[in-house]
């Protein structure tokens, strides 16, 4: 139970990687506060909380809007008194469009949910953390935020800009004892990846891969658990990355 008596808010937790933290975390012994704009996966993934035994109070708010996110916030202290654990896990898909196609409009929607969303989030929350003397926050970045794809520019910028203020906020707030860290996963197996690479075949998924495969939600989860934990109290600012050795490689010959 490394989260006994823990609050945990998870953004985008109702399907994915946000899902199997949330449900790692309550496992652990956290009660959640479930954050998703798609109100029904939201409630399935507070229902699967509450049979582990915790509590879970469902957020809908855009993370993307400033009055959204202070209301969340504000909601789960006032139900469920604290804020222990900030996982920004918030995301919208890449769709693969090289810059010359996108619109000006999908580069803000994008930036705004990821970066944005992440930016307001940690302010939100760490406001009551820096009160409190305490707290953890992980930020959920990309692989694609450390190099460059084709397609994926607005997407990795904004995954990019998750990085530098994981390490900026970790600065900032090491005096109050807050730990701000950053995970990076690689290609891992959910619902919108698989939407996403339907025409990839189980032989091509873990070619370019070390470990040969594709990572697991609950490997994400389980390096997010580390780093919200006590076993990670002298660790703030990294980058860690959750991707089977895809960056350790070097350039790729597949």
């Amino acid at each position: 139970m490394k989260l006994k008596q823990k609050v945990a808010l998870v953004t985008g937790a109702g399907s994915g990687i946000g899902q199997a933290i949330a449900l790692l975390f309550a496992r652990e012994g956290a009660d959640i506060g479930v954050n998703d704009i798609d109100l029904p996966s939201a409630e399935k993934t507070a229902d699967a909380v509450r049979r582990l035994g915790r509590k879970a109070i469902v957020l809908r708010a855009d993370v993307g809007k400033p009055d959204e996110v202070d209301t969340m916030v504000g909601q789960i202290i006032n139900e469920l008194s604290r804020v222990d654990i900030l996982v920004n896990n918030a995301g919208i898909p890449a769709h693969g469009l090289m810059i010359e196609e996108q619109t000006a409009e999908r580069w803000d929607r994008v930036v705004e949910v990821i970066l944005r969303g992440t930016y307001l989030c940690s302010r939100s929350v760490g406001k009551w953390m820096v009160n409190q003397g305490a707290g953890k926050i992980v930020n959920i970045s990309s692989v694609g935020g450390i190099i460059g794809s084709p397609g994926l520019t607005g997407y990795g910028a904004a995954k990019a800009g998750v990085i530098n203020l994981t390490r900026s906020l970790a600065v900032e707030w090491g005096k109050y004892h807050i730990n701000v860290n950053c995970i990076a996963p690689g290609v891992i197996d959910t619902p919108l990846t698989r939407r996403t690479t339907k025409n990839v075949t189980s032989e091509q998924r873990g070619r370019s891969i070390p470990l040969a495969r594709w990572g697991e939600a609950d490997d994400v989860a389980k390096a997010a658990l580390f780093l919200a934990s006590d076993d990670a109290s002298y660790i703030t600012g990294v980058v860690l990355p959750v991707d089977g050795g895809w960056l350790a490689q070097g350039p790729l010959t597949a």
